[in-house]
């Protein structure tokens, strides 16, 4: 068969070439289709995550809110609580007050005057306290540096 036969008005070899680019072009869209398959997908994942994060913020938030409230609750019922103490403790010391004066007078004074001494004591016995403490935790300070330095010398040794 000569190779000028025609089919349909095309020889033999264009009727290839025509399959083998219609085949190409099919290969391509094929591809072209699984690749925006593809991105189709990573694009959900990423769309996905990002919900997922913000879902997950929107819990966090919430929860730190709840949280903060509970810290506002608790720190007013322990104001409250103190604010009652401290009422006792004045109704307690006019009480005190009124039993003083029925029962030795106008020397109310004298136990004023005793109380500020109390008080004035105590602060010195707190600042004494607190000049010992001092100086331990200055010591116990020293002595870690000391076995620091004694640690050093006793691993690399020089």
């Amino acid at each position: 068969m000569p190779t000028y036969l025609r089919m349909g008005g095309l020889c033999q070899n264009e009727t290839m070439e025509l399959y083998e680019g219609v085949k190409t072009l099919t290969n391509n869209l094929d591809a072209s289709r699984q690749s925006a398959k593809e991105l189709s997908k990573s694009i959900e994942n990423v769309q996905k995550e990002a919900t997922d994060v913000a879902v997950q913020r929107n819990i966090e938030r919430r929860r730190e809110l709840r949280e903060n409230e509970v810290r506002k609750e608790l720190f007013l019922k322990k104001v409250l609580m103190q604010w009652e103490h401290q009422e006792q403790v004045r109704q307690e010391e006019i009480k005190i007050r009124a039993d003083f004066l029925k029962k030795y007078g106008k020397r109310w004074a004298e136990v004023e005057a005793l109380r500020v001494k109390l008080e004035k004591q105590e602060q010195e016995f707190q600042k004494e306290f607190n000049k010992d403490l001092n100086k331990a935790r200055i010591a116990q300070f020293w002595c870690f540096v000391v076995a620091g330095w004694i640690a050093y010398f006793l691993v690399w040794g020089k």
